[in-house]
């Protein structure tokens, strides 16, 4: 009879209390927000989701959305160097 190992990569350490977050910088009271649509499924959606959510939490918002010619490319160097000017804070989407 064959005999199978199992291996159960389970971190016996106890999980930290406390997280500490990077520094962030004070938003303007009007900011705006980046969003890079990377063309995955369901990335643009939750993009969205998300802006409007941000939106109401900020109050007014600015959305600037960018599309990528897809997932497996960057953005071009002008889009990426107008997106660091303009936004306050940038999220990338992930789908699928």
């Amino acid at each position: 009879m064959t005999a199978i190992t199992v291996i159960r990569p389970v971190d016996a350490a106890e999980p930290p209390t406390t997280v500490v977050l990077a520094p962030r910088r004070e938003l303007p009271e009007s900011p705006v927000i980046g969003l890079v649509d990377n063309r995955k499924p369901h990335a643009r959606e939750l993009l969205e989701l998300l802006a409007a959510e941000l939106g109401e939490r900020l109050g007014g918002a600015e959305v600037v959305l960018l599309r990528k010619p897809g997932a497996g490319h960057p953005l071009e160097p002008e889009q990426a160097s107008d997106m660091a000017a303009r936004a306050h804070l940038v999220i990338t989407g992930v789908g699928d």
